[in-house]
């Protein structure tokens, strides 16, 4: 059992602080509490390093692109929005992967007999009884197929306002290239007639689509000009906090620190770290779910080792723990200054007006075609990989490749064979499976085993190279 001693390397400690004062950047993920979160941002701020957080970038990004359109800091959707809808569009999410919260949501709805419509390119086999429609589209089409749900929802006053916007929309074409019917969208617009609570939900496969800024400013001018409150699935735990907190740069320079994170000297509680530092699991703080809630983190074992807020002391800042910064979150945000031992059943972000940015909406783009062997970064319930045991140095015959026997076909591969592919820069070895529950000729990858996060389109065009190892 490790002693406090043991626990606290003076050494190692002494030698991250040498490496703070050469480094210029600092890479981290969302796997973050927002303390955490305004710490490195007040880290940036006092010593000027780049902060990299490629997935909340994005999602930053999507979101002042969308307020830019609807005049909102936030989507409105919130708690209240996912125990009411009558009716429900999923679009750009792989519910049952992406989000157990707008999952066990969508089940209460069908139990209040709710008009619950599932768009997205795979069929998700845990909605089967949920789902009233799938609305199955092709790789690729998101921007043309929000610019037809704008169509169809956004009001007399909104479609005046981007009226040469509509007139350019050719639905011939999107409907063709998607493979979703005018029909479809005549059908949500009669299901709608009946409706008072509306809700939209979208997700990570459009903030990093080629076209994610105009897919946000589409999805703003619905949030302004129809009765749709808009709901935003982000990518990781804290996604949303982290786009909130921090000024958030796109390319690092210099040394890097990597903040739970690989990079030239690591922060983390795992083996590969050249400081040991406590988990979130073992941080005392809050976080920013994605109904918009401010809930303090359930803290599952205590610690006696270094956390970033030692690291921030000798560099500058003075705090006694970690939790002090609850109360100083920025306002500007919706955060309220409540200190930490008074949040109870937590908060709600305060909703803000923003005028930033222009509100110019681009025509739709050419919709690309995805051909050949299509992989979708997800972490699917049924690749059983445990994320809490997985490691970088784990036994590569875990890491599942999971497919239909239509993919299996389509790709040349056998089931259980080890493949090989590159993806997002990466390149990854993957045990190949059929699924008999999926559907279609996409493979879902896992990515369990990174502490990555990425900036890249979810679906990838792949030469799949079977191995034998």
């Amino acid at each position: 059992m490790n002693t406090i001693h043991d626990l606290k390397d003076e050494t190692a400690f002494n030698a991250t602080i040498e490496f703070f004062n050469k480094a210029q950047s600092i890479i981290f993920n969302s796997e973050v509490s927002n303390e955490e979160a305004f710490m490195l941002q007040s880290l940036k701020e006092k010593r000027g390093y780049k902060l990299i957080n490629k997935d909340a970038k994005k999602f930053q990004n999507f979101l002042n692109d969308f307020s830019s359109v609807s005049k909102k800091h936030l989507y409105g959707g919130n708690a209240n929005t996912l125990k009411t809808f009558d009716f429900a569009l999923t679009f750009g999410l792989s519910v049952s992967s992406d989000s157990q919260k707008v999952f066990k949501a969508l089940e209460n709805g069908k139990t209040r007999d709710a008009y619950i419509n599932y768009m997205h390119p795979l069929e998700d086999e845990a909605l089967e009884n949920i789902a009233s429609q799938h609305t199955k589209y092709e790789v690729g089409s998101e921007e043309g197929l929000i610019a037809m749900l704008a169509d169809t929802l956004v009001s007399a006053e909104g479609k005046e306002k981007y009226k040469s916007f509509f007139a350019e929309l050719d639905e011939g074409y999107i409907c063709g290239e998607s493979s979703v019917g005018e029909e479809e969208f005549d059908e949500i617009a009669e299901k709608l007639e009946n409706s008072k609570l509306p809700v939209l939900i979208v997700g990570p496969d459009l903030y990093n689509h080629p076209r994610s800024s105009n897919i946000a400013k589409i999805l703003g001018m619905i949030s302004k000009y129809s009765s749709f409150e808009i709901f935003m699935v982000g990518s990781e735990l804290n996604t949303l906090g982290v786009a909130l907190i921090c000024d958030l740069d796109e390319v690092a320079v210099g040394k890097s620190i990597g903040y739970r994170v690989n990079a030239e000297h690591i922060l983390s509680n795992s083996s590969e770290a050249d400081l040991k530092i406590a988990s979130l699991e073992q941080e005392e703080g809050t976080l920013t779910l994605i109904d918009k809630n401010v809930l303090v983190l359930n803290k599952t074992s205590d610690y006696d080792g270094y956390r970033l807020n030692d690291i921030a002391n000798a560099l500058g800042l003075e705090s006694k723990r970690t939790s002090d910064y609850t109360a100083k979150l920025p306002a500007v945000s919706g955060y309220k200054a409540v200190a930490f031992d008074d949040i109870d059943s937590g908060y709600t972000l305060e909703d803000r007006d923003a005028n930033n940015g222009d509100d110019v909406i681009e025509d739709i783009d050419d919709i690309s075609e995805f051909n050949g062997t299509i992989v979708y970064r997800c972490n699917h319930p049924l690749s059983l990989f445990n994320p809490n045991t997985s490691k970088p140095e784990s036994n590569a015959g875990d890491l599942v490749l999971l497919g239909s026997k239509q993919f299996a076909t389509a790709a040349k591969i056998k089931t259980e064979s080890m493949v090989r592919f590159e993806m997002d820069g990466k390149t990854y070895l993957r045990k190949f499976k059929v699924n008999e529950d999926l559907k279609g000729t996409i493979a879902y990858n896992s990515v369990f085993d990174s502490t990555d996060n990425y900036d890249e389109y979810r679906y990838k065009r792949v030469n799949l190279e079977e191995i034998n190892e």
